[in-house]
């Protein structure tokens, strides 16, 4: 009866370390330690607009700076995005995070075929961050959709 148990123990064991490297390797931590607002305004058809981003850091929390978070905009045909630095608002008395954030910009060039009308940028937000109050830290990956409304003239 042992010699039957053994193997399973052993599978359940190995089954355990899988999901445990799994977690590890890919790790992302909760979704919204850095939550965005989107300040925007209409984009005219056929020439360049801005977006802002507010990135808030939620109670509890800190962003490293190093690495730095990182914004990545999948591309599109309709539109040309290019992605301002993440700067600091206010020092933080750690030196090694940010103790708030300026808006990010978002400069957004629609293609000259792209109509009037509402649109939503796929994108990736990377950072890494940490919890003050349980003392670990971790990084996160999240999906963004970021609206963006073409005008006409």
């Amino acid at each position: 009866m042992m010699s039957k148990l053994l193997p399973l123990s052993a599978t359940l064991g190995l089954a355990l370390i899988a999901s445990l490297t799994l977690l590890v390797d890919g790790q992302t931590g909760p979704a919204g330690i850095l939550q965005p607002r989107y300040l925007q305004q209409a984009v005219p058809t056929g020439s360049e607009g801005k977006l802002h981003i507010e990135l808030v850091v939620k109670e509890g929390f800190k962003v490293a700076k190093r690495p730095a978070p990182k914004l990545q905009v999948n591309p599109t045909s309709q539109f040309d995005v290019a992605v301002g630095p993440f700067s600091e608002s206010v020092a933080s008395k750690d030196a090694d995070y940010f103790g708030g954030f300026k808006p990010l910009e978002l400069r957004i060039a629609p293609a000259k075929t792209t109509p009037a009308g509402k649109y939503s940028l796929d994108a990736k937000l990377t950072y890494f961050y940490c919890s003050e109050r349980d003392k670990y830290c971790s990084r996160s990956v999240e999906a963004l959709g970021i609206p963006v409304e073409v005008a006409k003239k």
